[in-house]
């Protein structure tokens, strides 16, 4: 969980260290826009809060918010055989709310709607090129979920540390995957060449905003998107889409952003030699909800394993029967010890030198879920009490 901001957002006007060197002040020095006619694209939970904040500001006060279209993404194919069709959450926000809706997965031979001045991203996927972005009178924007630094050719007004800056569409994910007890949201402008390399005009004062310890990927998405979407919608109160853009950021100390290309089912695969930490283990849990890794039967082949509950246990809670399983990935086979709770159907893992955690239900493929000691039994040897 994202804990409320407690400053102001640099970046929504002029700006200048507050008198106290704390952070810095942004008395709004509002710039004249005309009434926006937005093409709003997303797709995500993320995406979506900043759709129904465009909306609200539509619906109190139409002289800044004119007129609002959607594009989304078309559904994609998911599940076992790829029987299932999901369409992208931001457009049931969309059709909920009564807008018009454009489902595409190009900008080829496509036009934006008469009047459109003003194109905002977020969490969209699809690249907006130049011949559209320059069709709107204001360009684009983005709301982006990371630190980012301003260009290298505009001179930074805010010198502080971006370490933890992410560029690429999972920014949240790796925050939570590395561990970062900070992230941060930029609002920005759309870049005709790279994704996340536009003028930053408005951001979270570093560190960022703190990422309770213990939280799950939901909540962290669902609170960070709130503070996007605020920062939008004051952004564009006071007109920092309008140019001449004034640019915010931090300054590169040492290396560049960190790429954070979207996770896969890969990165949930248990990695034997390196989690060896309950954190370890338990911080990919609150980013997939479940892990997986493949245990050794009896006769030495290997079952995909997905572990769904999982929590971090201390050495001393550690009660049951002991036994030995093999889980096998690439580089080779780990033995670990597994103590059985028949109490309780659950077992627990030693993942390193006095790191435990217990696993409650596991399913196997092509088995349902089962309560771990029971779905485990099969690949679990010398049972002593």
């Amino acid at each position: 969980m994202l804990r409320p901001l407690s400053r102001p957002l640099v970046g929504l006007c002029r700006h200048h260290r507050a008198s106290n060197g704390g952070g810095f002040s942004s008395a709004p020095a509002k710039k004249a826009s005309d009434p926006l006619r937005i093409l709003f694209c997303g797709s995500d939970a993320f995406s979506c809060e900043s759709l129904r904040a465009l909306h609200g500001e539509h619906v109190r006060d139409g002289r800044l918010v004119e007129a609002l279209d959607v594009m989304v993404l078309p559904p994609k194919r998911t599940g076992r055989g790829f029987k299932q069709i999901r369409e992208v959450p931001c457009k049931a926000v969309a059709e909920e709310l009564g807008l018009r809706v454009h489902q595409r997965d190009t900008f080829r031979r496509w036009e934006l709607p008469e009047g459109t001045n003003l194109i905002v991203v977020v969490s969209f996927g699809l690249f907006v090129p130049p011949r559209i972005l320059s069709s709107a009178k204001y360009g684009g924007l983005n709301v982006h979920p990371s630190l980012l630094p301003e260009p290298l050719d505009l001179r930074p007004v805010a010198n502080y540390d971006v370490h933890h800056s992410l560029r690429g569409p999972a920014p949240i994910h790796h925050a939570m995957l590395r561990g970062d007890e900070h992230m941060g949201i930029s609002l920005q402008t759309l870049d005709d060449r790279a994704f996340d390399h536009g003028t930053v005009l408005a951001q979270t004062p570093a560190p960022g905003l703190a990422i309770r310890r213990g939280a799950s990927i939901q909540e962290v998405i669902r609170e960070a998107a709130v503070q996007g979407a605020q920062m939008l919608v004051q952004g564009l109160r006071d007109g920092v889409h309008v140019p001449p853009h004034v640019a915010v950021g931090g300054r590169l100390h040492g290396r560049g952003p960190t790429h954070a290309p979207k996770v896969t089912k890969a990165d949930a695969q248990v990695d034997w030699a390196r989690w060896t930490s309950a954190e370890a283990f338990t911080r990919r849990m609150r980013v997939f909800s479940s892990v997986w890794t493949r245990a050794a039967g009896d006769k030495g082949e290997a079952r995909r394993v997905l572990f769904q509950d999982v929590e971090a246990v201390a050495q001393d809670d550690v009660r049951g029967a002991q036994a030995t399983a093999v889980f096998a990935q690439e580089d080779g086979r780990y033995e670990r010890t597994v103590v059985v709770d028949e109490a309780e159907g659950a077992v627990a893992v030693c993942i390193g030198e006095g790191a435990w955690v217990r696993v409650r239900r596991v399913r196997v493929d092509g088995r349902t879920e089962q309560d771990a000691a029971r779905a485990m039994r099969p690949f679990l040897s010398k049972m002593a009490c």
